[in-house]
């Protein structure tokens, strides 16, 4: 049953714009066809272009073939070319689609009135390109059969049927797309506001066209304002074409303001036709921007309300701050994270929050988000608590520009990543660190050489080997745990022997090396000595057991000209030389 009701209800709609269009036609012909040719306001095609806007594709052959007949059943009715109402029929349904094809071309819909955009398309598709078109057609046919002037025929069929479509597809489109020109809830006092200020223009226009002793055409542009501030493009297009309708029964009664006007009858229907080209351009624009307003007042604030919701319950902090880096706002997370309330920042820079460390860093990374306004940034930054204490913080910046394109703000979420860092920070010392001792690894020490002699390759140091002598010995005779003493015992020999700067880092098994960053091999030399010499006088406990232990050292100097795995080999070289001649000693590299 449902199928069977909705294709009635489908050709009740067809039915109903076919009549509605049988109507304006007749009502165009027989009253505003002026000038012997063809009608002064041509509303018709109005419901037909509205119709080929919001209803369904199955329906348009339908609504073509209806306005078809309509239009033919005008012309013999109130036209007297009756002959050629089929040639008419096929000129306005032909401009009725060429409105309909470019409407759809440049994707502008039943919403045609609620962008600027989309309002200029239809006022070029539908007032200047479809009716100049349809119209060589009649022109050219007219001027055969009635023996005048084609030129002057094409264009009163592009004024007016420019004029009508402007007018009258509008208030077909407020019929049939009702949801969206109108609000869906009415708001109180809406029909007796509509009432008034309809009667306050049907009541102005009639004293403005009524009379004609003064130039009151400007008078009516008043309530349609009213109109068009109160209702939008609803207000706008019916307050345009109630002045129409009005204008032009008292017009083609050659009364009203426009007699006043000099020159010949047509130039005068000319000019009223003119007159409400520009009712037309001055109501439903404004009523478009208007609308546009409100659509984006509306999104505006449903943004600032969910900007509002996140920043005032996360746990981040969200930062706008100006072009001049100054705070606008501070969430109230502010207070939880860092101890500052969100006032005491309000106008501030917050540079003044930010370590002194990476307070350059942190402003050039600000002037790189006004520079490239179009991505998101994300730095860390060490900055300062209410209370003193430094924490580490990561920022995701990007700018926002106004409707100019210029950056004019700039919004920041704040985390406190102090754990992560720390984590971090355990992650590369457990990666680069030797387990047991504590010293750097293999690997790292060799990436410390590397940078230092990239660094500073005119003075680059010294590298110092150190082997435990019979170091196997004590692991046989006292166990693995007096072996791992010995070992721990002899990193803590070397940190307390050598300078901060100094390098320490173990190799492998019993094997340990120093980097002496600027020092020559012989100050290099002599500070293996004092570790060696440290350590043969060191007493080691482990368990019940009592020992000593001893270590041979070789030093080479690290050189540009040398790669760091050939100082390595002539280090190892020392170190060979001072086991091999008798070890608890230290060997400078031969030259």
């Amino acid at each position: 049953m449902r199928p069977v009701r909705l294709f009635r209800n489908d050709l009740l709609v067809v039915a109903a714009v076919a009549f509605t269009y049988f109507l304006c036609a007749t009502g165009a012909v027989a009253f505003t066809r002026l000038t012997g040719d063809v009608a002064l306001l041509w509303i018709a095609n109005g419901p037909l272009i509205a119709a080929l806007l919001t209803r369904p594709a199955t329906e348009r052959p339908l609504h073509i073939a209806g306005c078809f007949a309509a239009s033919v059943a005008a012309s013999l009715v109130a036209s007297p070319y009756t002959p050629l109402a089929p040639m008419f029929a096929v000129a306005n349904m032909g401009e009725a689609l060429l409105t309909w094809v470019l409407l759809h071309r440049f994707r502008a819909d039943a919403r045609v009135f609620l962008s600027l955009r989309a309002l200029a398309v239809f006022v070029a598709a539908a007032g200047i390109v479809a009716p100049l078109v349809a119209g060589i057609l009649p022109a050219a046919t007219l001027a055969y059969y009635q023996v005048g002037d084609p030129w002057v025929m094409w264009m009163n069929w592009g004024i007016g049927h420019s004029l009508g479509t402007l007018i009258g597809t509008p208030i077909a489109l407020l019929v049939m797309a009702r949801s969206t020109y109108w609000d869906r809830t009415p708001q109180a006092g809406m029909i007796p506001r509509l009432l008034a200020i309809t009667g306050l223009l049907i009541v102005v226009t009639t004293v403005s066209f009524g009379q004609t002793h003064l130039p009151l055409m400007f008078v009516p542009i008043l309530p349609l304002i009213a109109a068009t501030m109160a209702f939008r493009v609803a207000g706008a297009t019916l307050g345009v074409f109630l002045i129409a309708l009005i204008g032009a029964a008292f017009t083609v009664s050659d009364i009203g303001p426009v007699e006043l006007i000099g020159g010949s009858h047509a130039f005068r229907l000319q000019f009223f036709q003119f007159y409400l080209a520009v009712l037309f351009l001055i109501a439903v624009p404004f009523a478009t921007m208007i609308a546009q307003n409100q659509r984006l007042a509306a999104a505006v604030a449903a943004s600032e309300a969910r900007y509002r919701l996140i920043s005032d319950h996360v746990s981040d902090v969200v930062l706008t701050l100006n072009r001049q880096g100054e705070v606008q706002f501070a969430s109230p997370s502010m207070r939880d994270v860092t101890g500052h309330t969100p006032e005491s920042v309000i106008g501030k820079s917050p540079a003044a929050l930010v370590h002194e460390v990476d307070r350059e860093r942190v402003r050039e990374a600000y002037r790189q988000v006004i520079a490239e306004p179009d991505s998101v940034h994300r730095f860390e930054f060490r900055g300062q608590t209410a209370t003193g204490g430094i924490r580490w913080f990561e920022t995701t910046a990007r700018a926002v520009r106004n409707a100019d394109q210029e950056v004019q703000s700039v919004v920041t979420v704040v985390r406190e990543v102090s754990q992560r860092k720390a984590r971090e920070a355990d992650l590369v010392r457990q990666a680069s660190t030797d387990p047991m001792t504590g010293v750097l690894n293999r690997r790292a020490f060799q990436d410390r050489i590397d940078r230092l002699r990239d660094d500073t390759p005119d003075r680059p140091g010294t590298l110092a080997l150190f082997d435990l002598d019979h170091f196997k010995q004590v692991n046989d005779g006292h166990g693995h745990d007096a072996g791992d003493a010995a070992l721990l015992h002899f990193a803590d020999v070397l940190r307390a022997s050598l300078r901060v700067e100094d390098v320490i880092g173990r190799l492998g098994g019993e094997e340990f090396a120093v980097l002496f960053p600027g020092l020559s091999t012989t100050a290099a030399l002599a500070a293996c000595e004092r570790v060696r010499n440290t350590l043969q006088d060191g007493r080691i406990h482990a368990g019940g057991a009592i020992f000593t232990i001893t270590v041979s050292a070789g030093v080479a100097p690290i050189r540009p000209d040398l790669s760091s795995d050939e100082v390595f080999r002539i280090a190892d070289a020392a170190l060979y030389r001072a086991k091999s001649r008798g070890r608890n000693r230290s060997e400078l590299a031969a030259a």
